[in-house]
């Protein structure tokens, strides 16, 4: 698969299983929706050239969103609409929404990771916006008062980014980050 085709399939994949986790914790699905963004992330896995690589990032963002959802759930910043578990740990379709942001690190969220400032404007801006749009859906209630709420989750994204930031510009990549076509012959997908 070319570097372009790669990069619109897998922000397609990324924005399919957000939906479908927001979506079905919305609906009181949210192990359904968790289901489907997991068939996502296995199939970025599997299409991966560097499947460890892959897996090593995944690891990371789901333990990096345990931390920042299990703090949010903490101060109060949104409470769950249904789902919820004990000791207020974020629930499975939550923390799929991290293990799925992290397939984009190499892929289509390359260029934002690629540069630190853009990185930490991306987690202040878009952590807020995300779940904006999670409270909109039926997700998530942001709690009162609205605006510290929201500044919690743009320093806690913004953290966030500024880690998988790092790791990305520090972790050598030793093939292309695209996808591989499993069907077709190895020699058969260079370039």
């Amino acid at each position: 698969m070319t570097p372009r085709v790669t990069t619109l399939v897998n922000y397609g994949a990324y924005q399919a299983g957000w939906f479908a986790a927001v979506l079905g914790a919305a609906t009181g699905h949210g192990d359904a929706g968790a289901a489907v963004a997991a068939a996502l992330i296995a199939l970025h896995v599997w299409l991966a050239r560097e499947r460890g690589r892959e897996l090593g990032l995944l690891a990371l963002a789901t333990f990096v969103g345990l931390a920042v959802e299990a703090w949010q759930l903490q101060a109060g910043t949104y409470r769950l609409l249904s789902g919820a578990v004990p000791a207020n740990l974020p629930p499975a379709w939550l923390l799929a929404l991290w293990a799925q942001f992290a397939t984009t690190f190499r892929y289509s969220g390359r260029a934002v990771l690629a540069r630190p400032a853009t990185a930490l404007l991306f987690g202040a801006l878009g952590g807020p916006l995300a779940f904006l749009a999670g409270e909109r859906l039926g997700a998530v209630a942001l709690t009162t008062p609205f605006w510290p709420g929201l500044v919690r989750l743009a320093i806690g994204w913004s953290a966030a980014l500024a880690v998988f930031s790092w790791v990305a510009r520090h972790v050598p990549e030793t093939a292309a980050p695209h996808y591989r076509l499993p069907w077709r012959a190895p020699s058969a997908e260079r370039g």
